[in-house]
């Protein structure tokens, strides 16, 4: 799943997930990622804690998410059918993903700049850590030429 990056659109001006994802989809996958599984209208219930918002536009949510792969859904019988949702992917795994692909893009557009930020600015301490920083930095520049 993590390897299917095209989700991935940052927005450097928005708040937390919604930096990638829209405001509600943020809110529909936090509330999954706490839930851990969920019909609609358990999760709508999480949602609603932060937003006042309608049942039909969390499934919505939920069938824009499920498209994406950011989560999974099995058909269940109860009182009648309905989907249980899971996450498909963790959260830390959704993070390792959206900072690999914005790196990715960043070192693509912008190589020697992004690098030189990364290596004077990134407040490293560690100068171990900082040292294989560079190493890194340059084996990706080196591959990307």
């Amino acid at each position: 799943m993590t390897k299917n990056i095209q989700w991935v659109e940052f927005k450097p001006q928005k708040g937390k997930l919604a930096k990638v994802l829209g405001d509600l989809e943020a809110d529909v996958m936090e509330a999954l990622w706490k839930l851990k599984f969920g019909h609609v209208r358990k999760i709508h219930k999480e949602v609603s804690r932060k937003r006042k918002v309608a049942v039909t536009t969390v499934a919505t949510v939920l069938d824009r998410l499920y498209e994406k792969g950011l989560v999974e859904r099995e058909l269940k019988r109860g009182k009648g059918l309905h989907y249980e949702y899971k996450p498909a992917i963790t959260k830390k795994q959704f993070e390792k993903t959206v900072v690999r692909s914005v790196l990715e893009g960043l070192f693509e557009t912008f190589g020697d700049s992004a690098i030189s930020y990364l290596v004077n600015h990134a407040r490293i301490k560690d100068t171990k850590a900082l040292e294989e920083l560079k190493r890194h930095l340059e084996r990706l520049k080196q591959g990307a030429e």
